[in-house]
C-alpha cells in the first residue's frame, strides 16, 4: 500500500497539545483548574488522547511494514525494524533525559529544592531534594534510560510524558507476532478488536479509570490500541473508495465525536465508547481521498501537518517546558510565581497558555530540525552501513 494515509499527521499534532493542556492544568494555571472542570471535562480527560497515540501508531507501523514483514522471505529484518525505530523514538527522548539529570545537577550542587506551583505545595513535594522528589528519583535512572520505565513501578518519572514510549518500544518488539492482523482479514481477525476492548474494558472496570501509566496494566492497556491500529489497516484498505469516504459529513461526525465525549466525566462505559470513537475516526480519516472540501482543507493543511510533524518534539520537550521551566522561573524570580499563582483573571490564564504554547512549538520547531530529523538520518545512514559488516561477519 504505497499510498499515503491522509490527516493522521494533524490527528498527532491535535493529540500531542491536548496532552500539553492537560499537564499545564496542573503546572501552569491550578488556580483555573476547577472552574474550567466547571464547564467542561475536555481538558481533564486530556491524558486520554495518549491512547488515540496508540492507535494511530498501531496503524502507521503496519501500513509502512506490514508487507515487509508478511513476504516470504522477509524484505526487512526484525533487527532493522528494531534499529529503525529505535532511531526514531530515542535520540530526541535521550537528549531530554540528559537535560533534566543537568538540571537536577544544578540544584544539587545549588541547594535548589522542588518546586511546581500550589498544588505540589498542598502535596507536600515543594521542597524535596534533587534526585529525590516523586518525579526524578535516582533509583528510576536506569530503567528511565533503557525505555522501560513503565514496566516497573517508575512509570510518571524524569521525562514524565515517556511512559507511553516505553509501551510503544514493547509493542515494536511484539510486532512481527501481531503483524497478520494487519494484512488478513480472516474472520479470526475479528476476534482481535474484542479481545483489545476486553482488556481495556478490565483495567477500566478494575481501576475506575484508564489512566494507567507503570506495571502490566498500563502495557495491556498501549498494546491493545496498538493492536486496533493494527486490524484497522485492512479496514481502511477496503473503505477508501467507499463514496461515503469522500463526503464531508462522516468526518465531521467523527472529528466532533471525541470532543463531544471528552465534555463529560469519564465513565468505564464512556471511556470504551470513546475508544471505540477514535478508531472510526482512525478509519474515516485514513479513508480520505484527493479531494476538494472546505472541512479537509481546514484539518489537511501546511499549519496542521506541521505540528503534526513536530508532535513528537511537542510531547517529549512539553515536560521540559513545563516543569523545569516552573522550577527555573521560581528559582530566578520568587516573586514572579507567587504573583503569577495569586491572579485569578480568565483572560491572562488563556494569555499565559498562549504565550507557553509559542514557546513550546518554537522550541519544538528547533529540536525538529535540529536534533530530532538530523540524529535519526545520522543513526540510520550508520546503522545502514554497519548492515553489511554484520551480514559478513554472521
Amino acid at each position: 500500500m504505497n499510498q499515503s494515509l491522509p490527516l493522521l499527521t494533524p490527528l498527532r499534532g491535535i493529540a500531542a497539545l491536548m496532552v500539553v493542556l492537560f499537564h499545564a492544568r496542573l503546572l501552569l494555571f491550578p488556580q483555573w483548574m476547577e472552574s474550567i472542570a466547571g464547564h467542561t471535562q475536555l481538558i481533564e480527560n486530556g491524558y486520554l488522547w495518549v491512547d488515540l497515540f496508540f492507535i494511530l501508531s498501531g496503524l502507521v507501523l503496519a501500513h509502512v511494514y506490514g508487507e515487509a514483514f508478511s513476504h516470504t522471505p522477509r524484505t526487512l529484518g526484525y533487527g532493522r525494524f528494531l534499529w529503525l525505530r529505535l532511531t526514531r523514538v530515542y535520540p530526541l527522548y535521550f537528549v531530554t533525559l540528559v537535560l533534566l539529570v543537568g538540571w537536577e545537577l544544578y540544584k544539587a550542587r545549588h541547594g535548589v529544592g522542588f518546586y511546581a506551583g500550589p498544588l505540589f505545595k498542598m502535596w507536600e513535594w515543594e521542597g524535596m531534594p534533587p534526585f529525590g522528589s516523586p518525579f526524578t528519583p535516582a533509583e528510576a535512572l536506569p530503567s528511565a534510560f533503557l525505555l522501560l520505565q513503565v514496566v516497573t513501578d517508575h512509570g510518571l518519572t524524569w521525562n514524565f510524558a515517556a511512559w507511553s514510549l516505553s509501551v510503544e518500544w514493547i509493542s515494536y518488539l511484539l510486532f512481527p507476532l501481531l503483524i497478520p492482523l494487519a494484512v488478513t482479514r480472516s474472520r479470526w481477525s475479528h476476534l482481535a478488536p474484542l479481545l483489545a476492548l476486553t482488556v481495556l474494558a478490565f483495567i477500566v472496570h478494575s481501576r475506575g479509570t484508564l489512566d494507567v501509566t507503570s506495571g502490566a496494566l498500563a502495557v495491556g492497556r498501549g498494546v491493545s490500541e496498538f493492536v486496533l491500529g493494527l486490524w484497522l489497516l485492512p479496514r481502511v484498505k477496503a473503505a477508501r473508495h467507499l463514496p461515503m469516504m469522500q463526503r464531508d459529513l462522516p468526518l465531521l461526525v467523527a472529528f466532533v465525536l471525541p470532543f463531544a465525549l471528552m465534555q463529560f466525566t469519564m465513565t468505564p462505559q464512556l471511556t470504551l465508547l470513546l475508544i471505540s470513537s477514535y478508531v472510526l475516526l482512525i478509519w474515516i480519516a485514513a479513508c480520505q481521498g484527493d479531494r476538494r472540501s472546505p472541512l479537509l482543507r481546514l484539518l489537511d493543511n501546511r499549519l496542521t501537518n506541521w505540528l503534526g510533524d513536530l508532535s513528537y518534539s511537542v510531547y517529549l520537550l512539553h515536560a521540559l517546558v513545563l516543569l523545569t521551566g516552573c522550577e527555573l522561573l521560581h528559582y530566578l524570580a520568587p516573586g514572579l510565581t507567587d504573583w503569577w499563582y495569586a491572579q485569578t483573571h480568565p483572560l491572562l490564564g488563556v494569555v499565559a497558555t498562549l504565550l507557553m504554547l509559542a514557546v513550546l512549538i518554537g522550541l519544538s520547531a528547533l529540536s525538529y530540525n535540529l536534533l530530532e530529523r538530523p540524529l535519526q538520518r545520522r543513526l540510520r545512514r550508520w546503522g545502514k552501513a554497519r548492515q553489511p559488516v554484520m551480514e559478513q561477519a554472521g
